[in-house]
């Protein structure tokens, strides 16, 4: 019995040293580019290489075991669309893109822009019965104005839209666009793109297109900048004179919280050789859940002569 206790202690003595010599000499043995997870003077072999080194198939279904629904809902729609491609920058809510820059293949949403008017408004600018509306030549009948639109990304950093410009049950327009992604800078702080529209106003007939140049930088965690600038002209139809308008947005926000964003927009528009316009409205978007997003604000829409109060809203549903 005393000599079988003897071996039992001369076996964990060796181990031991064994343990406390190759934890020692390891990087002498690994290299001086080996991984410390390697090395534990304490049960090496019991060490748990990091996730990178698993292969990406083990590691995600590791993460997506271990993932809580929480969690899930965290990654709502402007957190997750174009993360791995540039800054996470929100979009204005009245001049809205087609889906962020960056968007991933696959992508897409629906959702619908309405805007209430707080005082009646009856007044033509430069020959355009409704200059403050969605579609500035068609009648106005003072009523509830809004848009659903569906937007998809067709490709990585590509996207493309359809939208239904109405007043009250009446459609206005058609509209349909797309969306390119140029790319990121300043260490992925700032990235730009274009955007390509063509409407068709049904009364009266005009077709119009827009070509606009994107771009959006974020400062820090809590404060980012988008704008747009670009040229809308009249192509044809049935008016006696085209006009063509210089477009720009700034738009600036801060990040409140994970999911409340507040952002304050302005729409410039210039008719060439006519009036101008401008939109100001401070808004609030507010992330409900992985799939939804609620945006609001109240306003002002100026121009020459007029100017109107409103409330404006988008809700949005993303699959």
């Amino acid at each position: 019995m005393r000599e079988y206790g003897r071996k039992v202690v001369v076996t964990v003595i060796l181990a031991s040293v064994v343990s406390v010599y190759g934890s020692v000499l390891g990087a002498d043995v690994h290299g001086p580019e080996a991984a410390p997870w390697m090395f534990s003077p304490a049960l090496p072999s019991m060490n748990i290489p990091p996730m990178e080194l698993w292969g990406e198939d083990l590691a995600q279904a590791v993460r997506g075991h271990f993932k809580s629904d929480i969690a899930s809902d965290s990654e709502t729609i402007e957190r997750v669309s174009g993360e791995e491609r540039g800054p996470r920058i929100p979009e204005p809510m009245v001049f809205d893109l087609m889906r962020p820059l960056g968007a991933k293949r696959g992508e897409g949403e629906v959702n619908v822009l309405g805007k209430i008017p707080l005082r009646r408004k009856s007044r033509a600018v430069d020959g355009a019965p409704d200059p403050l509306g969605f579609v500035r030549r068609s009648p106005d009948t003072q009523g509830f104005e809004w848009a659903p639109e569906i937007e998809y990304a067709i490709h990585d950093g590509l996207g493309i839209e359809f939208e239904l410009p109405m007043e009250n049950e009446r459609v206005e327009a058609l509209k349909a666009g797309g969306q390119a992604t140029f790319g990121t800078g300043f260490h992925h702080r700032f990235i730009h793109g274009t955007q390509v529209i063509v409407q068709y106003d049904l009364d009266p007939r005009v077709w119009t297109t827009t070509f606009l140049y994107l771009a959006g930088l974020r400062f820090n965690e809590t404060w980012s900048l988008f704008g747009m600038v670009g040229p809308r002209t009249e192509l044809g139809g049935r008016v006696p004179d085209r006009r063509t308008e210089f477009l720009s947005n700034a738009t600036l926000f801060a990040n409140v919280t994970d999911r409340l964003v507040a952002g304050i927009e302005t729409n410039f528009n210039q008719v060439i050789g006519g009036d101008a316009s401008l939109l100001f409205m401070p808004q609030m978007h507010y992330e409900v859940g992985k799939r939804w997003m609620i945006q609001g604000g109240t306003g002002v829409r100026v121009t020459t002569g007029l100017a109107l109060p409103e409330v404006g809203f988008r809700i949005i549903r993303e699959f």
